[in-house]
């Protein structure tokens, strides 16, 4: 039986075509939302919440649409509302599903395995450079740029006047600069 069909009478009542429709969705539904969270256990729930609110809100649905866009909105809402909850940011786009154009937004702080890459060997090459540079150097970068350190509570830190610790940080930066162009360079 088609999905609009299992729907109307979903929407008329039927039990059955309910779990028809569940038994049809509940695997595509756990892989986005898992997609979505990166959390297993997190996207069993959210599966579930998305199955229980769409039963509690079938005689809603317009049978004019697809059901599984319908409800893939539903478990949309669910997933972003976690993340609002966690106060995450999130990213729009749009997507086409069962031939319909939908936005969905998604979670803005997670990066892809690419950038987790990218963004290791960066620091792996940040790090390599670091320790190339004077250690009175290094110590500047780390407390003011991995600690996020003031100028004056790296003063306090280091014991050095105020200005001179702008002068040397300066200096410092200058210097793992020219350590990072060599490395492109080598490139």
């Amino acid at each position: 039986m088609d999905e609009k069909k299992l729907a109307i009478r979903a929407r008329n009542g039927d039990k059955g075509a309910f779990e028809m429709l569940m038994v049809r969705y509940e695997k595509s539904l756990y892989n986005y939302i898992y997609r979505m969270t990166g959390d297993r256990e997190l996207s069993l729930d959210l599966t579930q919440e998305a199955f229980l609110k769409s039963y509690l809100s079938i005689k809603d649905f317009n049978a004019r649409y697809s059901f599984s866009t319908w409800l893939w909105r539903i478990a949309h809402n669910l997933v972003i509302d976690h993340f609002r909850k966690k106060k995450l940011n999130k990213v729009s786009f749009h997507a086409e599903v069962d031939g319909e154009d939908v936005e969905f937004d998604v979670p803005g702080n997670e990066k892809s395995p690419y950038e987790k890459m990218l963004n290791k060997e960066r620091r792996e090459i940040i790090m390599e450079a670091l320790e190339k540079i004077p250690p009175e150097m290094k110590e500047l970068i780390i407390l003011r740029h991995f600690n996020e350190l003031s100028y004056q509570e790296i003063a306090e830190v280091t014991g050095l006047p105020f200005h001179a610790v702008k002068s040397k940080l300066y200096r410092a930066r200058e210097a793992l600069r020219k350590r990072l162009e060599a490395y492109r360079e080598a490139l």
